[in-house]
């Protein structure tokens, strides 16, 4: 499954991570962290398929803690998992275990 990674810049305050989290509710979020790095920002990192990155993004944008969103073009590729060998089936493309 490919995936797109959102960087999150926010207002840190009561609530801010529940508001997030409420926020992305409705999607799969295949990951999250959320970090305070100073009293005035905080960030989170989320990690959504790539066919819910537009709006997912489109939903924090609206988040009133939300200072900018920015999606990671260079998230998007196969999730990492275990190593485990893989092949391509010829005729689909798809990955194989």
């Amino acid at each position: 499954m490919e995936h797109a990674r959102l960087t999150v810049t926010l207002r840190p305050g009561h609530g801010t991570l529940a508001r997030l989290a409420a926020t992305l509710n409705n999607h799969r979020v295949l990951d999250l962290a959320y970090t305070i790095s100073s009293p005035g920002t905080a960030s989170a990192v989320v990690r959504v398929p790539l066919s819910d990155a537009p709006r997912a993004r489109h939903k924090l944008c609206r988040l009133v803690d939300v200072i900018d969103v920015s999606l990671d073009p260079a998230s998007a590729g196969p999730v990492e998992g275990p190593k485990l060998p893989t092949s391509r089936h010829t005729a689909t493309g798809a990955a194989r275990p």
